[in-house]
């Protein structure tokens, strides 16, 4: 797309309004922020000078700070594992794997899991069914993987989680 089309079509203006609004936003939430004391030039609650003080008088130890970066660490790197097991266990993100021609082209309907009688053994057996009538025994899992944010708060946590335990 050349750039004059880009501009005649509004997405160049949307998506510049888009990221003014996201300043905005990030500014909404700073200013709060530094009047409360959050980045040290302000008085307030949230002075880092005097944030350690009042967490010492709340019964806060270093062991406390320690064990909560570690968790906020281990949560960090291990959210979607925890949720693909959750979702592959109770059957969601599942889809049809019926190959519709030579070219392997996949149904990809969301599909149902069941139980069902097997014709030779009569044990129960899964099955998957689709929206389109497929019944499979097989069925492909789309796990959802971390993201450039999920990623930035794992490296955030690890970062804490080395200061709690070296720097202090």
């Amino acid at each position: 797309m050349a750039p004059t089309e880009e501009i005649s079509s509004g997405r160049f203006l949307r998506q510049r309004l888009r990221h003014f609004l996201l300043s905005i936003l990030v500014m909404m939430v700073c200013f709060p922020l530094y009047y409360l004391g959050f980045f040290g030039s302000a008085e307030g609650p949230l002075n880092p000078a005097d944030l350690g003080t009042k967490l010492a008088s709340l019964g806060v130890t270093r062991t406390h700070l320690e064990v909560f970066s570690l968790l906020w660490l281990i949560v960090a790197i291990a959210w979607n594992w925890i949720y693909n097991l959750v979702s592959l266990k109770s059957g969601l993100r599942l889809t049809c794997s019926k190959k519709l021609d030579e070219e392997g082209t996949l149904c990809g309907a969301p599909v149902k899991r069941s139980k069902a009688a097997s014709k030779k053994t009569g044990k129960s057996v899964t099955q998957y069914a689709c929206a389109k009538g497929h019944k499979r025994p097989d069925a492909h899992f789309h796990p959802v993987t971390k993201g450039t944010v999920s990623h930035t708060l794992w490296v955030i946590a690890l970062v804490f989680c080395v200061i709690a335990l070296f720097m202090s």
